[in-house]
């Protein structure tokens, strides 16, 4: 009986949120998603979605867009594959429809970072710590608030960290589909994934599943639109990307210095990683690598804005664990607490003065110093790990 009642439960209250009131406001997670929903639904109409003068007839005739020029997005074709549902009711209620998924998104990746990464049954029961720490991270109130699918990044990384714990690879390896809506936020993590899997593990799994998820969302858009790939590489190949100025540390020293050929610096950056991997590879701990090269890949990506540093949740909530897991003595605890706190209240200081998006660069800088000083810290205190189920 409760079985069904609950079942019933859930389907009342799927239909209020897809049928109900609207209780946000209108501007609540329509800036970005305007883009992916208008591309999505050209798609879904097998149009051009890459097409300029045919995203701003539907940004305008759809989304209530008053500009002359239209919003593009640069994401790869698959995106808008995973989006295709959403194109079945109005942008208005399409966009209340992402902001229910991305608020579920954040909250259930980071249960799954905690129940991954806790290595004791105690700090494991604290799992509901981490959607309130999720939510309050800036990144993750702007990423809402812009309608952003870099939290499909963030699921897919903790959806591939929590199967990959438990061996089931070819699972693990599907949800690494979700990181290449944004690959460049994931440049250096995905590439050492499987460089551990297939030379320290030998395991093509998680390569199967991947390979799986981007043969099945291809065939959708292909059926759509055949002549996607042309399309999108006419559309990457004409734009600018590397001409903005983002906050990543090339974006800094481009604005600072001219140094445009610094958003590049990824082209070195990778194989160094490599290098380090192949140095460490017997011993490597890949839920550790997840994390410091995603952070490495926020920091030097090619571009990138502030919002997209919500990947970051990964060792930010790693961190949190470790203080829980009592891996500190108590003034240093107090002390990486105050210091992830800090940062957050800076970034938001500095938010309500609307400065320049690049001068947020510092963000994820600072977070990697944090992280790696308090890595270091806890493996001269860590104490024995317990079986992770």
């Amino acid at each position: 009986m409760i079985k069904y009642l609950s079942a019933g439960i859930l389907i009342a209250l799927f239909l209020f949120v897809l049928l109900g009131p609207i209780p946000v406001p209108p501007s609540m997670g329509r800036g970005d998603f305007r883009a992916y929903w208008s591309a999505a639904k050209l798609l879904s109409q097998s149009e051009n979605f890459a097409d300029a003068e045919l995203l701003l007839q539907t940004e305008q005739a759809h989304t209530q867009w008053q500009e002359d020029w239209s919003v593009i997005t640069w994401n790869p074709p698959w995106l808008l594959a995973l989006l295709l549902p959403y194109t079945a009711v109005s942008f208005e209620r399409a966009t209340w429809l992402w902001l229910i998924t991305n608020i579920t998104m954040v909250f259930a990746g980071s249960v799954l970072v905690w129940r991954t990464l806790a290595t004791q049954p105690d700090s494991r029961r604290r799992s509901h710590l981490a959607p309130i720490i999720g939510l309050l991270f800036l990144p993750t109130m702007i990423a809402l608030l812009m309608g952003q699918v870099n939290t499909l990044v963030f699921m897919g990384l903790a959806g591939f960290l929590f199967f990959y714990n438990r061996d089931q690879l070819f699972v693990a390896g599907l949800c690494l589909i979700l990181t290449l809506v944004k690959p460049h936020l994931v440049y250096l993590t995905v590439p050492i994934i499987f460089l551990h899997l297939f030379w320290a593990r030998r395991d093509y799994r998680a390569a199967g599943g991947l390979l799986a998820a981007i043969v099945a969302l291809t065939a959708v858009v292909f059926v759509l639109r055949p002549s996607f790939i042309a399309d999108y590489t006419q559309t990457v190949s004409e734009g600018s990307l590397l001409a903005w100025e983002t906050p990543t540390l090339g974006g800094i020293l481009g604005a600072s210095f001219g140094w445009q050929w610094a958003k590049l610096m990824g082209v070195v950056i990778l194989p160094l990683t490599v290098f380090l991997w192949w140095w460490n590879r017997e011993q490597l701990d890949l839920n550790i690598w997840v994390q410091a090269t995603v952070l490495i890949s926020v920091i030097t990506a090619p571009f990138g804005w502030g919002y997209d540093v919500i990947v970051l949740l990964l060792p930010l909530l790693q961190i949190v664990i470790w203080i829980a897991e009592g891996r500190y003595s108590r003034l240093e605890a107090v002390g990486w607490a105050a210091a992830l706190i800090g940062i957050n209240l800076a970034a938001i200081y500095q938010r309500s003065f609307e400065i320049s998006e690049v001068q947020t660069y510092w963000v994820p800088i600072a977070l990697a110093v944090v992280y790696f000083l308090a890595y270091y810290g806890q493996a001269k205190r860590s104490i024995p790990e317990v079986q992770r189920a």
